[in-house]
């Protein structure tokens, strides 16, 4: 038996008869199949005399393998111009859009709408490549962030080790982006023509710096990145026609960015915790208002600098532990603006080398504070009190006068910050941590009767015993943060 077809060419069923009813019929005519019917018929043919062992014939046939599938025919190379021109397209994707229009423009041949779009794929799937932020590429990055904290700004890593571990990644990024912003008036005031060492001759009034061309740069580098962060979480039509008419420059620029460790961690915290753009435009536009300026007008401005740097970072730790209400903000505020009165104390010596008087105009003029007299203050606390004159004691006077009384001032800051930290929810209390620091350097102020310019507040190269109680006070400081972190107050 074997299968059979029906004369008709629908093929809608096989039946099983007879090898002796295909013979043909003198009487009739031969059944006419199409070609794809007649494939069919052998096939299905084949298959039943495998499955039954019914051959036409009785000598034995070997069984011959299907043939594996030809590949399909490869293209043609193209032609040398058509290269050529592949070539023109690839390096002309760094020129203006203008510039890789007038590469097309001489060239009608067919060939080249097919690599245009060769040339369209290239460039998408290497800006995606780029855009892909990998697991080890996202450790390397917050790596790059501790270490950057742990070498410039050791009270935020120690208390950065005492965040939860799913904020933990996110703070770092912070800190670390705050290091970069404040460290850009660092680097234009050697670069800038402001030298170690040089004095105002008059010391009076409010002077403003020379801040250089780069520094205003760099500052707007890091403006532009965290702007392109939120829009590409909005990103519209606008923006992207936008993106795309940039001129190589500024092109370029945009790609430095996404190469930046600390940038890209911040964008990734940013992602992860919806942070608040406000607060980081706060942060860049007093960093860049700071450069022009060498000594504040009033304790306010002080006061509103330490709001808009230090508060600004405490309120977006805030956001990384999920905290966003009033009353922590209020507490957030007063620990901020005492830390910003205290880091304008703690960076007497080192402005003063820069030319610069880090207390405001109005207590400098209260206590009669100059330039020459924290030069005095200085030599008089580096000195033996035997061979001091008259002239550096009242200095040293003066200046410790109004410490005292901008030490105060961040001391009332401080100690109502405590009274309503009990108002923080329990997730927020490792934000504050940093409060601890400032208490202690209060502490190790008054204990050196409020002399900002004493060898173990500044330190000094000279001899162990500064060394000592360097490390001393960092260990009494870490053991004041294991204290805070455990019963959730400071």
């Amino acid at each position: 038996l074997t299968l059979s077809a029906p004369t008709d060419t629908s093929l809608h069923r096989y039946t099983m008869v007879p090898l002796t009813a295909l013979r043909p019929r003198p009487t009739s005519a031969p059944p006419t199949l199409c070609l794809k019917s007649a494939r069919h018929i052998s096939s299905l043919t084949h298959d039943a005399n495998r499955l039954f062992s019914v051959h036409h014939d009785d000598s034995p046939k070997r069984r011959v393998p299907p043939s594996p599938p030809l590949p399909p025919p490869r293209a043609a190379n193209p032609p040398m111009a058509q290269r050529r021109l592949h070539r023109q397209c690839y390096h002309s994707s760094l020129l203006p859009s203008y510039s890789r229009c007038n590469v097309f423009s001489g060239h009608v041949d067919g060939g080249v709408h097919q690599h245009q779009r060769l040339l369209h794929r290239h460039v998408s799937v290497t800006t995606a490549n780029q855009d892909v932020y990998t697991k080890e590429q996202r450790m390397k990055d917050h790596k790059h962030c501790v270490e950057m904290v742990q070498t410039r700004d050791m009270e935020g890593y120690l208390c950065g080790l005492l965040m939860p571990f799913s904020a933990r990644e996110a703070f770092f990024a912070l800190r670390a982006f705050n290091v970069e912003i404040a460290s850009i008036k660092d680097s234009s005031m050697l670069m800038g023509g402001r030298s170690r060492g040089r004095r105002d001759t008059d010391g009076e009034g409010e002077g403003m710096g020379d801040s250089s061309l780069a520094s205003r740069l760099r500052m707007q580098w890091w403006r532009d990145g965290i702007a392109e962060v939120y829009d590409d979480m909005d990103t519209t039509d606008d923006l992207q026609q936008k993106q795309s008419s940039q001129d190589p420059i500024l092109r370029s620029l945009t790609s430095s960015r996404k190469l930046n460790p600390t940038l890209r961690s911040l964008t990734q915290a940013i992602h992860t915790h919806q942070l608040t753009h406000r607060f980081l435009r706060r942060m860049m536009e007093a960093r860049e208002k700071d450069l022009e300026v060498m000594q504040y007008e009033r304790y306010r401005d002080v006061a509103q600098y330490g709001e808009d740097t230090v508060s600004s970072v405490l309120y977006l730790s805030l956001e990384c532990v999920g905290v966003r209400d009033d009353q922590s903000d209020l507490v957030a505020s007063d620990i901020g603006v005492g830390l910003g009165l205290i880091t304008s104390l703690r960076s007497t010596a080192f402005r003063a080398t820069q030319g610069e008087c880090s207390i405001p105009f109005d207590l400098a003029t209260k206590h009669s504070v100059t330039m020459d007299t924290i030069w005095s203050a200085w030599n008089a606390s580096n000195i033996d009190s035997v061979t001091e004159n008259e002239e550096s004691k009242s200095a040293q006077e003066a200046l410790r006068d109004a410490t005292r009384e901008l030490a105060e001032m961040a001391a009332f800051h401080l100690h109502r910050a405590r009274d309503n930290q009990g108002t923080v929810p329990k997730e927020g209390r490792p934000c504050l941590l940093p409060a601890v620091c400032g208490l202690q350097y209060l502490n190790a102020l008054e204990a050196c009767n409020f002399d900002v310019l004493h060898p173990s507040l500044v330190g000094s190269s000279e001899g162990d015993g500064d060394v000592g109680v360097d490390r001393s006070r960092r260990l009494n400081l870490m053991l004041l943060l294991g204290r805070a972190w455990l019963t959730g107050t400071f």
